[in-house]
Formats: C-alpha cells, sequence, structure tokens
C-alpha cells in the first residue's frame, strides 16, 4: 500500500537558497515567462514561471524562483 501511495505524491526538490542578485541573474537567463496569479475566492494568487519547459508556481515570486532553479538544476543533473 505505501508504493501505491508513494506514486500518488509529486516529488519536488528542496528549493535553493538565492540572493536578490542570483534571482535577477536566474529570471534574466532562464525564464521564458512570468506571470503573476490574482487571488480570487477559489484561488489564493501568487506567481508562475515558465523556464526552459518547466513550470513552477508559488505564493511569492522569490520561492517560485527558488524553486524553479532547484527543478532546473535536478532536471539538468
Amino acid at each position: 500500500m505505501r508504493r501505491r501511495a508513494e506514486s500518488w505524491i509529486e516529488h519536488r526538490p528542496a528549493p535553493l537558497t538565492l540572493t536578490d542578485t542570483e534571482i535577477l541573474d536566474w529570471l534574466g537567463e532562464y525564464c521564458d515567462q512570468a506571470v503573476y496569479n490574482r487571488p480570487t475566492p477559489e484561488y489564493t494568487g501568487g506567481f508562475t514561471l515558465y523556464c526552459n519547459d518547466i513550470k513552477t508556481s508559488a505564493a511569492t515570486l522569490r520561492a517560485t524562483v527558488c524553486l524553479a532553479a532547484a527543478k532546473w538544476k535536478e532536471a539538468n543533473k
């Protein structure tokens, strides 16, 4: 039963810790599109990044970039 449960869980790498300068550099180099999603009664809102075929969403731009950078790093090992 445990294996079945593990197959339903999305693997997410731990977000990287980036400085402000590293975030701006990463956005400029890897990010194709950044979208701010306004909150609605059904959705909390936040940011979505589209970077080299990787879609990442989080509540803040910093959290979104750090998670996207971690996903990109894992995909390009």
